[in-house]
């Protein structure tokens, strides 16, 4: 069965194939189309489908206002376990969605093809250039995605006994083993602080709860390593696969083997809305 709707107002079709609901994008979408879109997003993110997908086909330009309400709409569809599928993009709108942060939430899939698979970095230079990639891309989620600031850099390192563990109540984490690098990237945070940051990226009255809060988290840890990942599988011949972050909650933190200090190392994100951690584990 085939459902088939439009929006005129915002020209954004929409249509439903088979349980999956596909969102056609026009040639330009303008600033005042993104009130009615942000209103059909939100009707949208309760549909019973299997899947959304966003056809890129026709986009040239957009603000990035409506990059930011595709973002939200994603966080929405985590919470009801949903992907959001991005198809035809255009490489000048890939561009943008990568310089912004957004390259995981989007779901581009193309992979850097090296010309020496087997080309090794040395540790400490593959350490520093990860960990400078890893701050940079902290620094786009937070400005671009919750319209804040973060104070850090690469050289901006703390110990695990400096982490207020008993604030904080959920971990979002990456996990890579392949044949370039073997580590866990983790991002640590309160409650209250990812419920500040649903806030930012959402608007003040959206109703935030702890699935909510947790979605924010997840969101945060794929803009930062997916941002991290691309410029350096492109600009440093790195070979970091995608990956879905995945989490735990306070009463499983058990299951968390952190590494001795020569192996870990945590960099705390400080925001206006409070801190959170991200830590890189080589154990």
């Amino acid at each position: 069965m085939t459902a088939t709707s439009s929006t005129p107002s915002t020209q954004i079709e929409s249509r439903t194939l088979q349980g999956v609901h596909y969102i056609k994008l026009p040639a330009v979408v303008t600033d005042s189309m993104i009130p009615v879109l942000i209103g059909d997003l939100k009707q949208w993110s309760s549909m019973d489908v299997k899947m959304h997908v966003v056809d890129f086909n026709k986009l040239e330009v957009a603000p990035v206002n409506f990059y930011r309400a595709l973002q939200a709409f994603e966080v929405q569809l985590k919470m009801q376990k949903l992907n959001m599928l991005s198809i035809n993009i255009d490489e000048s709108i890939a561009d943008f969605i990568r310089s912004v942060s957004l390259e995981s939430t989007f779901n581009i899939a193309r992979e850097l093809i090296v010309e020496d698979p087997n080309k090794k970095i040395p540790e400490a230079k593959l350490k520093k250039l990860l960990f400078k990639y890893l701050v940079n891309a902290a620094h786009e989620a937070v400005q671009i995605s919750l319209k804040s600031t973060v104070a850090v850099d690469e050289n901006y390192l703390t110990k695990i006994d400096s982490i207020p563990m008993d604030q904080i109540d959920f971990i979002s984490y990456v996990t890579v083993n392949n044949d370039f690098i073997k580590a866990e990237f983790r991002l640590c945070s309160s409650m209250i602080v990812l419920e500040r940051f649903a806030h930012a990226m959402l608007g003040k009255e959206t109703k935030v709860d702890a699935d909510l809060c947790e979605s924010m988290g997840q969101e945060l840890m794929n803009m930062v390593y997916g941002h991290a990942k691309s410029n350096l599988n492109e600009n440093e011949q790195f070979r970091l696969p995608s990956a879905i972050p995945k989490s735990l909650r306070k009463k499983d933190f058990g299951r968390v083997k952190r590494s001795g200090p020569t192996k870990l190392t945590i960099m705390p994100m400080l925001t206006p809305m409070g801190a959170f951690y991200v830590e890189v584990d080589f154990g």
